[in-house]
């Protein structure tokens, strides 16, 4: 699987269903399916992908989105929502985290009244899990499915953002309405950050 047919994957799960539990089971059929080899090139695109969002320059824009309290869990689980959000939505995120204000799904997250409900939060936990719990189920992955990726490919997954942009991590409500105008003119008013 080359990352043009990880992202078609991806793509092909938001047209098999709406919510996240028929996306999630759309991917277990498919990659249930799939060679082992699949299987693995699967988590490591997936890993791959994340890796240029894991920034705190991004981190901040979830921040605003989720009221300033965006935690470590939540931020790597708001990544992976980010790769259900499709390709192109991904890549304009990663190269303009403010952009993510023209993004239907966070427009009509600004619409709705909090508390959101747990299927309108801007996480989806379970796509990487999709995959390591094929791998705990398949005779051929032997134990944690990133674990045999670090043996067998040398990929290890990094969870802490890249700390070059730290300074975005510390910014003020007045630095933080600047840098993220139009996200902030969506959620600014219910941030506690």
């Amino acid at each position: 699987m080359n990352v043009n047919e990880f992202w078609n994957l991806i793509e092909a799960s938001r047209r098999a269903g709406s919510k996240r539990d028929e996306r999630e089971a759309f991917l277990h059929e498919r990659l249930w399916r799939a060679p082992r080899p699949h299987l693995l090139d699967f988590v490591q695109h997936l890993s791959a992908t994340r890796e240029p969002a894991n920034t705190y320059r991004l981190w901040r824009a979830a921040d605003i989105i989720m009221d300033g309290r965006c935690s470590t869990d939540s931020f790597h689980y708001f990544q992976m929502w980010l790769v259900g959000l499709g390709r192109n939505a991904f890549e304009a995120t990663v190269a303009d985290p403010d952009s993510l204000a023209t993004v239907p799904e966070v427009r009509r997250l600004a619409s709705l009244t909090r508390p959101w409900q747990d299927d309108d939060y801007p996480d989806w936990e379970a796509l990487e899990y999709v995959a390591l719990a094929i791998g705990e189920q398949r005779a051929d992955i032997d134990g944690d499915v990133r674990d045999v990726l670090t043996e067998e490919r040398g990929v290890r997954v990094r969870m802490d953002p890249n700390p070059d942009d730290a300074e975005w991590r510390r910014l003020n409500a007045d630095a933080v309405s600047r840098r993220y105008p139009r996200l902030w003119a969506l959620f600014g008013e219910h941030w506690t950050g």
